[in-house]
């Protein structure tokens, strides 16, 4: 928080994050209109985290000044490697320009938030509490499931600003589930 208050100008931090083949990659591929976050079927898919913001907003995130544990890579998608410390943690973000981005507005695509590698698990929660906006991305087959529930419970009693995006379900349980995903919601405030 501090070093959002000694930066009010700083661009807005979406951290795209959820649950393991939910779709966030393929979100944050779809709003650029191109690939800058690999996708994929292996778990973990995302394997190192992807920030992507406009070109004038470059210096705010070369420096340490927003993730300051993570060192930075540049270069084309496939570049955006895991790379761990002796701890098995990862250590770096991939940083991507897109003139896709408004000017004020960054993307970072997050590992998952339950992946079976701890690493990303801790990760994911480090950056999800950085985030100024969490898109939280989530599935028919996932939207119930108990670990985002427990974010989203942190996230919502730090009052930080939360949007779901409801991915991946059959058009014969769309109704069904928005409504049923509403009405958890609804009850955990």
């Amino acid at each position: 928080m501090l070093p959002r208050l000694r930066a009010l100008d700083a661009p807005l931090l979406a951290v795209v994050g959820g649950s393991t083949g939910a779709g966030k990659s393929t979100l944050v591929n779809s709003l650029l209109r191109r690939t800058v976050s690999q996708g994929g079927v292996l778990r973990p898919t995302t394997r190192a985290p992807v920030l992507v913001h406009h070109p004038d907003d470059a210096h705010w995130f070369d420096d340490a000044r927003v993730l300051p544990s993570l060192a930075r890579t540049t270069g084309a998608p496939a570049l955006a490697k895991r790379v761990l410390d002796d701890d098995a943690r990862i250590t770096t973000v991939h940083l991507v320009p897109s003139d896709a981005l408004p000017p004020g507005l960054a993307l970072l695509d997050a590992p998952d938030i339950d992946s079976v590698v701890a690493a990303n698990r801790e990760l994911a929660q480090r950056l999800l509490a950085a985030a100024d906006l969490w898109l939280f991305v989530t599935s028919a087959a996932r939207y119930a499931d108990a670990v985002p529930w427990t974010l989203l419970h942190g996230a919502a009693s730090r009052g930080a600003a939360v949007a779901v995006v409801l991915d991946r379900v059959p058009q014969a349980a769309v109704v069904e589930v928005r409504s049923h995903l509403s009405e958890m919601l609804r009850e955990r405030g």
